[in-house]
């Protein structure tokens, strides 16, 4: 169970691919790019609004995410609670892209947090 989203169980079924690896971060990134901000703290809000890991769960709900992955990139998306939702959407699409040049996509070197 993740330690910052224990609102998500821990669940490996077959019903479920498990996202690892770049695979993985690029489905986070492609979730994130597709928001119009991000919370932070939780999962979602009644509002429909989602943090990294929300969104990614919101887009790809027959999935599951390594815990270590998931505590990872809420523990970043949280480290910022005073920038605004737009703001750490950004942050969070620079870190993402950062991630991802380091395994081995460098179509990412340049990717900027839109």
């Amino acid at each position: 169970m993740s330690r910052l989203r224990p609102s998500l169980t821990t669940y490996y079924g077959k019903d479920r691919t498990l996202m690892e690896d770049g695979t993985a971060y690029l489905m986070i990134y492609n979730a994130v790019r597709d928001q119009p901000g991000l919370i932070h703290g939780r999962l979602e809000t009644p509002k429909g609004e989602y943090c990294a890991i929300g969104s990614y769960f919101e887009v790809n709900p027959r999935t599951c995410l390594p815990t270590d992955m998931i505590d990872e990139v809420a523990a970043f998306n949280d480290s910022m609670p005073k920038l605004t939702m737009i703001q750490r959407k950004r942050a969070v699409m620079r870190w993402l892209a950062w991630k991802l040049k380091q395994l081995g996509m460098p179509q990412f070197a340049s990717a900027k947090g839109k």
